[in-house]
């Protein structure tokens, strides 16, 4: 009886297994696919925002509508117009998570919870500092141990290009001593000295600008100890400018019961 013939040895191409490469082919783009979408769906509200603007700035139009343009500045040629501003929505809202979430972890391991906060505000986000961390009562020396705070802070906002305005605060008690008449001098010099610090530090001074608020912004009223001490500090605030039409009065609707005493870091002008 004749042996059978062996079959030859697995191992090589058969044409019938050529189909795999095209599979192989087709999983790697579905898989460049996903990528792509996932990518997408991590949206920088930020970069999205500025894109808009300048496409709409190139074509003189609304290109994007629904939303609220946001201007991102990159420098001091234009002082923030007051009672203009991004009211949350854009990158003031994405910007103010990363911040509080940056500086809240800091101050969480530095045990200096509640001694410093970060909030939105209708100008964009206010970094309050409690002057205790700060000064000494009636001063407006920083303390050695707050230079390193406000060095973490100053990185911290170092990040965005937006202009700063640092404000002093004071309680409804006029200081005593020989060193400050009244609240106007302590809270200017207070915000003098914070902003020589973020100076020091690397924040470019064109972006900074120092302002006295004295008694006349408090965040609750002055009818208590614990409300005073609340009301004594220093806010860094992060503007976000909203684009308003030309001609408009939008300035005009500053709040005449709130004065502010503003001085600018040298080489800035006023508006």
């Amino acid at each position: 009886m004749a042996r059978k013939k062996k079959h030859a040895e697995h191992g090589g191409v058969h044409p019938d297994e050529r189909w795999l490469i095209t599979y192989a082919d087709m999983v790697t783009l579905l898989l460049a696919v996903f990528i792509v979408l996932y990518a997408l769906s991590d949206t920088n509200v930020r970069k999205f925002t500025a894109f808009a603007q300048s496409v709409s700035a190139a074509f003189t139009t609304d290109v994007f509508q629904g939303n609220q343009a946001t201007t991102i500045l990159d420098g001091a040629d234009t002082a923030p117009t007051v009672g203009a501003f991004d009211s949350g929505a854009g990158a003031a809202s994405s910007d103010y998570k990363s911040v509080n979430a940056a500086l809240s972890d800091y101050m969480i391991g530095k045990g200096l919870e509640g001694v410093v906060s970060v909030d939105q505000v209708p100008e964009g986000i206010a970094i309050r500092i409690k002057d205790a961390l700060l000064f000494q009562p009636g001063r407006a020396a920083l303390d050695a141990s707050s230079k390193e705070v406000l060095q973490r802070i100053a990185a911290t906002i170092g990040a965005y290009p937006n202009p700063v305005r640092i404000e002093g605060n004071t309680d409804d008690v006029a200081p005593t001593g020989p060193f400050f008449k009244d609240n106007w001098q302590l809270s200017t010099a207070r915000a003098l000295a914070v902003l020589d610090v973020l100076v020091e530090a690397g924040v470019n001074p064109a972006r900074l600008s120092a302002a006295g608020r004295a008694e006349f912004n408090p965040l609750v009223a002055n009818t208590s100890e614990t409300n005073r001490t609340t009301n004594r500090r220093v806010d860094l605030l992060i503007l976000y400018p909203a684009s308003a039409p030309a001609g408009s009065d939008a300035g005009a609707s500053a709040d005449a019961s709130s004065p502010t005493f503003i001085i600018p870091v040298p080489g800035e002008t006023l508006p």
